[in-house]
């Protein structure tokens, strides 16, 4: 799967294989990512909500395949809007990547609704454990947005709204679990530096990822959890050049 296949698993419009994972080789010279606010709102498509999938098999730990997209998503979701996510410092925004690969039309914004389910399942991808859908929680609604760095590299980020506080908590626990599971993986996938600093109102979460099968293969994660939200950002970061004390900043501006 390319980069941006994983990208899109991220935001579970595609396939739910691991993507973004990585261990990280030492952090170069710090690269500022502190955020910015994000630009001015524009209009949402007519659609008022995402297409729900097909029907879940008697299991729950499994989903069938997403349906074909049948036009464009929504750009907000539920209380989920562009105001969500931030912007961090030297990225604009951009349709979501991953689009292209599954004909997700654009809806002229740089964020989307996604199906939550989809969406719960491509965020776990990310982690090393053995984890089923019988693990967590889905979420009530999701919204994806796209990043580029002034350098090209994509990012992208994802905001998970659940039904209440205990639910978001019971997620953000198998995700970081499962994060913290890569470390010292093997076939050239794993995790480091992988740490939990307190946010205010909430949990958060920085690490380092290097998937040495793909490229971009170096990333840097920034996500909270903060009463039944969570919000993860994961950014194409080369050499990891983006510092801890840089990423921390970027979850002190995540909106709660």
């Amino acid at each position: 799967m390319s980069s941006r296949g994983r990208l899109a698993a991220l935001g579970a419009l595609g396939a739910t294989a691991a993507l973004l994972l990585g261990a990280c080789s030492p952090p170069g010279p710090e690269a500022p990512v502190s955020p910015t606010a994000s630009g001015p709102a524009t209009s949402s498509p007519t659609a008022s909500a995402v297409t729900p999938g097909p029907a879940e098999p008697t299991t729950t730990n499994t989903l069938p395949p997403p349906p074909e997209p049948s036009g464009p998503a929504p750009s907000t979701a539920g209380p989920l809007s562009a105001a969500s996510l931030p912007v961090p410092d030297g990225w604009r925004t951009v349709e979501p990547p991953g689009n292209d690969e599954i004909g997700q039309p654009g809806n002229g914004t740089w964020v989307q609704a996604l199906d939550p389910r989809y969406a719960a399942q491509g965020a776990m991808a990310v982690g090393c454990a053995d984890v089923t859908r019988d693990d967590y929680p889905d979420p009530v609604v999701a919204l994806e947005g796209g990043y580029e760095s002034s350098a090209g590299d994509p990012g992208v980020g994802l905001a998970l709204e659940f039904g209440d506080e205990a639910q978001a908590q019971r997620f953000w626990r198998t995700y970081v679990v499962g994060v913290r599971a890569c470390s010292g993986a093997t076939d050239g996938i794993s995790t480091s530096g992988v740490r939990e600093p307190a946010t205010a109102g909430g949990q958060g979460l920085v690490d380092r990822r290097t998937d040495e099968t793909q490229e971009p293969s170096d990333w840097s994660e920034a996500g909270t959890v903060r009463g039944r939200r969570v919000v993860l950002l994961n950014l194409a970061d080369p050499d990891h050049r983006i510092g801890d004390g840089s990423l921390e900043a970027l979850l002190a501006r995540i909106p709660a």
